[in-house]
Parts: structure tokens; C-alpha cells; sequence
């Protein structure tokens, strides 16, 4: 070292933002968890793609979610991007290779600026998505039924209350 350096020498292998002062108070789990996994790339990429797995229709929109599934993520770090892998239906890869950009965009608008930075399409069968269920339209006011709710929430004191309440009885009587 140098006459003037008034500096620790650092053993090796240890940084100075690396060094922390060791602490005997009990601490919460959160944050000793939040601490371990925030330097665990494979953890930011399982929330990441659990994320992107839970809201991939909105996120891709319902012409990517069609044809395309994220497989794996691989988030980006040390400079180079991240990537997002998905299995696309067969034909959709040269789609998916045209309107990658876009793809990109949705992505990085739902997960954070520069999170993926290229797309890799690996051949795969994407999950069926349920269609939407309308629910049944209410029997009609003139059947016995309704005629029959009517007369049991005429015994309610609130006007409101009692339409709300027939209107209920004649949409769960739709689905029985």
C-alpha cells in the first residue's frame, strides 16, 4: 500500500459493496428472502414467466395468444438481452418472426423497459384458452318462477331491494 492510503486491505475476493456489517437482531424473513433472491437471476426469470404465463392473453393480445405460449425466460443482464422463449403452433414462427418487434413491445410495456430484447420460437402445441362463458339470460318475467320470486320479495320493505332480489332469483333460476 501506499504511504498515504489509509484504506483496509480488502482480503480477496471481497468487494467493498460486498462487505456488510454483521447484525445479531432477529430479522423478518421478507427481507433476508428479498436479499437472497434479488441476486438470484433464476428467481426474477420464475416471476417473470409466471407472470407472463398468468396474464399472456392481455399482455400479448388475443392474435399472439392464439398461436404462441411462453416457454422459459431468461432475463436480461451483464449487457446482453433478455430473451423470451415460446412455443408456437405450427406456421405461426414465420408470424411470429414478422410481428417479433411487436411482440417485444407488448412484452417489455408488461414487464419493464429492455426486459426482452429477442423472442426464440420453439416448436409446440400453446394451451387451448377457454372462450369466455356468457352467462344465461334470466327467465322471463311471465314465467312461474319469476311470478313466484315476485310474490316472495313483495314482502321486503325497499322497493330497490326487492327488484334487486328478483332480478337475482331469475338469473340463478336460468342456470338450474
Amino acid at each position: 500500500m501506499a504511504k498515504g492510503d489509509n484504506k483496509k486491505a480488502q482480503p480477496p475476493g471481497i468487494r467493498p459493496s460486498e462487505e456488510r456489517r454483521r447484525t445479531y437482531a432477529p430479522q423478518s424473513i421478507a427481507s433476508t428472502l428479498g436479499r437472497m433472491l434479488k441476486r438470484a437471476p433464476a428467481a426474477r426469470s420464475a416471476k417473470g414467466l409466471a407472470a407472463l404465463k398468468r396474464d399472456w392473453t392481455d399482455i400479448a393480445g388475443p392474435d399472439f395468444a392464439d398461436i404462441a405460449w411462453p416457454d422459459r425466460f431468461d432475463p436480461a443482464r451483464n449487457g446482453r438481452p433478455g430473451v423470451l422463449a415460446v412455443k408456437a403452433a405450427a406456421g405461426a414462427a414465420l408470424v411470429l418472426q414478422h410481428d417479433g418487434p411487436r411482440l417485444i413491445e407488448r412484452v417489455n410495456g408488461y414487464l419493464g423497459a429492455g426486459a426482452v430484447g429477442r423472442i426464440r420460437i420453439a416448436p409446440g402445441v400453446p394451451p387451448r384458452r377457454q372462450a369466455r362463458q356468457m352467462p344465461p339470460k334470466p327467465i322471463p318475467e311471465n314465467h312461474p318462477k319469476a311470478e313466484a320470486l315476485a310474490v316472495k320479495a313483495s314482502g321486503v320493505e325497499s322497493d330497490r331491494l326487492a327488484a334487486a332480489l328478483t332480478r337475482l332469483g331469475r338469473s340463478v333460476a336460468a342456470k338450474n
